[in-house]
């Protein structure tokens, strides 16, 4: 039983160890990070028509 325990415990720490050494780049590729300026002068006048 003490076995499996640390089995479970030595396998647990190997996977947040994986885990945890993956690569972050995503959110540097990610679009939704990318921002752009609005022409307040365009998006008033969007509104109004």
């Amino acid at each position: 039983m003490k076995t499996k325990k640390v089995l479970f415990a030595v396998l647990a720490s190997v996977s947040l160890l994986a885990a945890s050494c993956t690569s972050a780049s995503t959110a540097e590729e990610d679009s939704i990070y990318q921002t752009q300026s609005i022409d307040r002068d365009i998006a008033k006048r969007n509104i109004r028509a």
